[in-house]
């Protein structure tokens, strides 16, 4: 558990941005108790074969702990890894989640708000562009879930390739978890254990795009599994 009290200001937002973007600017002060349970059988934290983890983290700002913001939060991740024949590893991992604003609370500030694309999740996808928008701009959500199976194998010693397919949505409302604005990706990457750390390269291609026009992407992060 922890306890975190911030002064959030944004500026300089420029006069077209979308009406949302326009309402967030300016100073607010969040007071938030946040904290996580985790359970995690996982036989290697840096390249897990077989064993499986689960997270919640909840928090809860503004009320009896001040502010200006009142919102609570409720997330849920899991991962389960399958150590396959000829060192094949295959990785299901999923993830729900919802904000709301509670109380005397009039909304949820757009840097509590669930957004998804990029290395972490629909990696077909650029960062945060998968979800509500308002004038072509990101505005988020307030209720998401994905879910991720990827299949990674050998080639050389500390370097194995991937296969992986990603699935998710964002819809405006909370505890909304309708499948309405699917979007989807396939793609492949490549896994590296460096001397100066485990790397990820991967490159998604978004084949339910809910409304995204683009192409595919190439996404690099730290890290040896997803």
């Amino acid at each position: 558990m922890g306890y975190q009290l911030q002064d959030v200001d944004i500026f300089n937002v420029d006069p077209s941005a979308s009406d949302f973007i326009l309402s967030q600017a300016g100073s607010t002060l969040e007071s938030k108790i946040f904290g996580s349970v985790v359970f995690d059988s996982r036989d290697n934290v840096l390249l897990s074969h077989r064993g499986q983890r689960v997270t919640f983290s909840p928090f809860i700002a503004g009320g009896f702990l001040g502010g200006d913001t009142q919102v609570y939060a409720l997330d849920l991740e899991g991962s389960q890894y399958f150590h396959l024949p000829k060192d094949l590893i295959l990785l299901i991992n999923g993830e729900i989640a919802t904000v709301s604003q509670w109380g005397n609370g009039t909304d949820v500030p757009i840097y509590e708000r669930l957004f998804l694309g990029g290395s972490n999740n629909l990696r077909g996808f650029p960062f945060r562009e998968v979800g509500p928008q308002q004038n072509g701009e990101p505005i988020g959500g307030q209720s998401m879930a994905r879910t991720t199976v990827e299949l990674t194998f050998p080639i050389i010693e500390k370097a194995r390739g991937a296969v992986f397919y990603d699935t998710g949505f964002v819809n405006a409302s909370q505890w909304s978890f309708g499948f309405n604005h699917i979007a989807s990706d396939i793609g492949v990457g490549l896994r590296l254990d460096l001397p100066i750390g485990p790397l990820r390269l991967d490159y998604g291609y978004p084949i339910q795009r809910d409304g995204y026009n683009g192409g595919g992407h190439f996404n690099f992060n730290v890290g040896y599994q997803f």
